[in-house]
């Protein structure tokens, strides 16, 4: 019985160190902490994929501005051409190649119309993420010092408990002392899934879940038959 008690009492101060260190964690400070982190992070990712994406454009409005080029000594060779056919004497003129002349400086100037479409359109969007960019840097810029100046303030809140959490540790290494190693390890195993790793088995109910059990359980509590737990919860049952 001496070792449940023992294990109880444990659980009380463990438990306890536990809450004031989530309290410490749960401080508008903390909150405000975690947000802006949160926010530098994803605004961070931004810039990087929106920066990315314009380098890239840059490399195909290059591109565009090569074909364009192209395009653009194409359609004067053919200038050329159809100024030729049009000083020709009717006898000299070949009507046909005339009208495939034409049919290609216009279909020239047509891709190149587009080109150009695109060429404005990419620089356009090149220049708002430019703008939009620099905007949000100046926002995280902002947001960064709000974060060192909210983190100094924190770091003075977790100095000022941090008497407080060391007596706490030290009386749940004190408690500890009086645990074996064996159900110890079983307590920590247990309190990776359950915040409160010991129940209390009450008219053969276990306090943890409300589960009902057989009544022999209780039997093999009192009788010290090693480590009882629930077959329901998996806490580690104990009779005071």
């Amino acid at each position: 019985m001496e070792q449940w008690n023992q294990l109880w009492e444990y659980q009380q101060k463990d438990m306890a160190l536990d809450q004031f260190k989530a309290a410490l964690k749960d401080t508008p400070t903390r909150k405000r902490l975690v947000k802006l982190q949160r926010y530098l992070k994803n605004s961070q990712k931004k810039v990087n994929n929106m920066e990315a994406r314009a380098l890239q454009m840059q490399g195909e409005m290059q591109s565009i501005e090569k074909q364009y080029a192209g395009l653009e000594a194409e359609l004067e060779e053919l200038e050329k051409d159809i100024s030729y056919y049009s000083e020709c004497d009717d006898d000299e003129l070949d009507a046909e190649q005339a009208k495939t002349l034409i049919k290609q400086a216009t279909a020239v100037v047509n891709k190149s119309g587009k080109l150009k479409e695109d060429l404005q359109s990419m620089h356009d969007e090149v220049e708002q993420a430019d703008k939009t960019v620099r905007e949000l840097l100046q926002k995280m810029l902002s947001a960064k010092k709000e974060y060192d100046m909210l983190k100094v303030e924190h770091q003075k809140e977790l100095d000022s408990g941090s008497g407080e959490q060391q007596a706490l540790e030290n009386a749940v290494k004190e408690a500890a002392q009086n645990i074996s190693p064996e159900i110890l390890a079983e307590y920590n195993r247990i309190k990776g899934f359950r915040p409160n790793p010991v129940a209390i088995l009450e008219n053969s109910r276990c306090n943890g879940c409300n589960m009902q059990l057989p009544a022999g359980v209780s039997g093999r509590i009192l009788k010290g038959d090693g480590i009882v737990t629930c077959e329901n919860c998996g806490r580690i049952l104990i009779v005071l």
